[in-house]
């Protein structure tokens, strides 16, 4: 599939094939279509339109685009799931209701989707074919396993729905911190940047030469600790930058590797680890809640459970679990284990059949959840009094600068 390519296509049928085809104007027989297409090569597009009975009017190469400035909304992951869980409910495969749902999206997004469709034509499985769309996140992918397996897919999208809506308002605030967060460095930043290329400069060119030697000194004494914790700043900046694009990158298109080492740095951040860790211990025991209630075997239900995240600790329990039952431990003891918390222990020890088991793990997923959003709001705390520290260390640079300016305008003025 490396040489394949999308291709925006207009042609004509004797027909009209679906709501958006028109009459053609110069062809009064025949009827305007258009979309976009796979094929290897445009002649390939060719032959395809001919061999269906169609007549190409134009076939052009469209430009693979990055999938990291084009990103996906959440609103139209949304309208993607729904528009699956439609078709499922009009008595359609999985498969062939995601084919349906492709197969109508003709906008810039198609391009995206149709390595999901071939895979689907080559007999590839529904789960295969989602997983390809690559912009649906680990915990959605475990909720749609988790609704085939137990045969209640329409549920399971809707399960994976209210995901989406729950995470809203954690993302909002995270959002909004990071946007005023970084409004608040960037013009620190640029008052930086004119201290080091423009301030300073000018205050080592005016010291007078009649002032005292001492008074000099003084004078490039704190025009140099000025330097130093200007530069320092800079530096700090471009290093908090940095890291920020190379998270960024690394959860929107990098690799799965890269994505554990990010995981990993971050998960030493006291203000950010409780929020990803609450946030995973509520995705994953939602999927084990659905698996379990819906009958699939315990060992299995854990494996799909560990899938959901990618925070290795989060991960690492439920692979323990799986390892411990295996070797024939009581399965309440291979449960209760970190990253749960005491009370959350005793709840899952106290439980004696699927159906306790199930409760016990739905309240753990609403207790995480409720912790996610109070970590999130005071991250949200932290973040505002760091960057005002951050703003308020600028500030202090800039007056250290102006008095140093102050200085040597006195000293040219003695001088004189």
């Amino acid at each position: 599939m490396e040489g394949l390519k999308n291709f925006s296509v207009v042609y004509l049928l004797p027909y009209a094939a679906d709501a958006d085809a028109v009459r053609d104007r110069s062809a009064a027989h025949y009827f305007r279509h258009s979309g976009i297409v796979v094929a290897a090569s445009p002649e390939q597009v060719v032959y395809e339109l001919r061999r269906s009975g169609g007549i190409p009017v134009e076939v052009r190469a469209i430009r693979p685009t990055s999938n990291f400035f084009n990103p996906v909304s959440r609103d139209y992951k949304q309208q993607f799931m729904l528009a699956i869980y439609f078709n499922t409910e009009a008595g359609l495969s999985a498969g062939r209701a995601l084919k349906l749902v492709i197969e109508a999206e003709n906008g810039p997004l198609r391009q995206r989707l149709n390595l999901a469709y071939l895979i689907l034509d080559g007999g590839g499985s529904f789960l295969e074919a989602m997983d390809a769309l690559d912009f649906f996140d680990q915990t959605t992918l475990a909720i749609m396993e988790a609704g085939e397996r137990t045969g209640t897919l329409s549920n399971a999208i809707n399960t994976a729905v209210e995901h989406y809506q729950a995470r809203a308002t954690t993302l909002k605030i995270l959002f909004g911190t990071a946007v005023f967060t970084a409004v608040e460095m960037t013009f620190s930043i640029l008052s930086l940047i004119g201290n080091r290329v423009a301030v300073l400069p000018a205050i080592e060119k005016e010291i007078s030469e009649n002032a005292t030697t001492e008074k000099i000194q003084s004078i490039k004494r704190g025009i140099g600790v000025a330097y130093f914790a200007n530069d320092l700043m800079l530096v700090l900046s471009l290093a908090l930058i940095v890291f920020a694009v190379v998270c960024a990158y690394g959860y929107l298109n990098g690799s799965q590797k890269l994505r554990r080492k990010i995981d990993d740095i971050i998960l030493r951040i006291p203000a950010i680890r409780d929020i990803i860790l609450h946030g995973a211990v509520t995705n994953s025991t939602k999927v084990a809640v659905s698996l379990i209630r819906g009958g699939v075997d315990l060992i299995a239900s854990m494996a799909i459970a560990e899938k959901s995240s990618r925070v290795p600790r989060v991960v690492d329990y439920w692979h323990g679990a799986v390892m411990r039952i295996q070797d024939g431990e009581d399965i309440a003891h291979a449960l209760a284990q970190n990253p749960l918390e005491n009370s959350e222990r005793t709840l899952i020890r106290s439980h004696t059949d699927r159906t306790q088991l199930a409760r016990a793990f739905e309240v753990i997923a609403e207790r995480r959840a409720a912790l996610a959003q109070r970590a999130a709001r005071k991250f949200q705390v932290f973040s505002f009094v760091a960057t005002l520290v951050f703003a308020l260390a600028a500030v202090l640079i800039a007056l250290l600068v102006a008095l140093i300016q102050s200085e040597g305008t006195m000293s040219s003025l003695n001088a004189l």
